[in-house]
């Protein structure tokens, strides 16, 4: 029986062999055609292509070519936010362990970026195995550098991993207090609002409770961003 056995692992070595090369080649001829399109010199549908392949080999072709894709536009990229964004996309269609390193390296380069803010979120108190951990201290500094609306969805990204993390009641509340200070100008941040005057509630803090509850009416006569930002974005193309 163990010699039919070994004898059957030995017979289909070769087509397992086999089929590792033809993915490989496979693999490759696709790609070489995707960047002959990308260049122009070729005119192909990759979809119609990709969907003859089999599964497997399929996902492989889709991953490379999309890196070849994230690639070219970190290339294309000219400002600083472009660039930070396109890396962070890069690293995350590479693997998560390549995104973990960028995240790292974008708060060391761009601490004041606006488009670091996923870095920043990602390590908000991260436990003591990452690679970094971002006090709420340091991370308040971060917020005093963005405006709207990458600062509400700062603010609102840090909540939920927080929450995420299981931060206690004292901590949301101390990570929140920033928001007393500010001057709402969307109906998005009612919410966060919301969130506050009952966490303060919870710690008998009527004081920040109060605060919280009076901007959180005040926000309900304010649009939302969508509805500012929509005729302030046809404004420009006017202009144009």
């Amino acid at each position: 029986m163990n010699c039919q056995m070994q004898s059957g692992r030995i017979k289909a070595a070769p087509l397992i062999l086999g089929a590792v090369f033809l993915a490989y080649f496979t693999s490759n001829v696709i790609l070489r055609q995707f960047v002959l399109y990308r260049a122009g010199t070729q005119s192909i549908s990759l979809n119609a292509i990709l969907d003859k392949l089999p599964a497997g080999i399929r996902d492989e072709v889709r991953q490379r070519v999309l890196i070849a894709e994230l690639k070219d536009r970190l290339l294309a990229a000219s400002t600083e936010g472009e660039k930070i964004s396109a890396s962070i996309a890069l690293a995350g269609a590479i693997s998560d362990k390549a995104l973990q390193e960028k995240y790292a390296e974008i708060i060391d380069k761009y601490p004041s970026a606006p488009e670091s803010a996923p870095a920043f979120i990602n390590f908000l108190m991260a436990p003591n195995t990452a690679l970094k951990s971002i006090s709420i201290p340091r991370y308040h500094e971060y917020l005093k550098r963005l405006h709207d609306p990458e600062l509400f969805y700062a603010i609102d990204g840090g909540l939920n991993t927080l929450r995420s993390r299981k931060a206690t009641n004292k901590q949301l509340m101390a990570f929140m207090l920033p928001l007393l200070d500010l001057k709402p100008v969307y109906r998005e941040y009612q919410r966060l609002y919301v969130d506050l005057s009952e966490i303060a509630f919870q710690e008998e803090n009527q004081e920040v409770e109060l605060k919280a509850r009076k901007l959180e009416e005040a926000c309900g006569k304010l649009s939302f961003y969508d509805k500012v930002l929509g005729p302030q974005q046809a404004a420009k193309k006017t202009k144009k």
